[in-house]
């Protein structure tokens, strides 16, 4: 069973509707087991325990854990984009999903340090096929670059 960790903003109707839709994608898959920040659970504020300092290393920790990173990049949640970086940073292979992209120009240090699909049909694609789960330095991008 493959670790799949998913990363994505939720804090917009926008992001909240792609986020759950694509979750719910994903969790149908019987050979994917699912880390997603957003359903990790409850953390106890309290005098012993910081809040952002659990979810820090509970993510950083199931990252380190996956086997591959799904990242939405639309709507550039800015925590998202940094758990691509450390995720690359750490040697993982990730996938970034853009629906919205169309034929605007792709982030080029996002084109370079994954592998990107544009469609639900793609990033299904993509888990299917073994080469995704492998960390590539550097990959190729079919489309323009800013």
């Amino acid at each position: 069973m493959k670790k799949i960790y998913f990363a994505g903003g939720w804090f917009s109707p926008e992001q909240d509707e792609q986020h759950t839709r694509l979750y719910e994608l994903l969790a149908k898959e019987k050979n994917l087991q699912i880390f997603n920040p957003r359903t990790a659970g409850e953390f106890q504020v309290g005098p012993s325990t910081d809040h952002m300092t659990n979810v820090f290393i509970g993510n950083t920790d199931a990252i380190d854990e996956c086997h591959l990173v799904v990242a939405i990049t639309d709507y550039k949640d800015m925590g998202t984009i940094w758990e691509c970086g450390y995720a690359y940073a750490t040697k993982k292979p990730i996938i970034y999903y853009c629906e919205t992209l169309g034929d605007k120009p792709f982030n080029l240090m996002l084109a370079k340090t994954g592998r990107v699909a544009r469609t639900e049909l793609e990033l299904m694609q993509l888990l299917t096929e073994s080469h995704s789960y492998s960390f590539r330095k550097v990959h190729s991008f079919d489309g323009n670059v800013e």
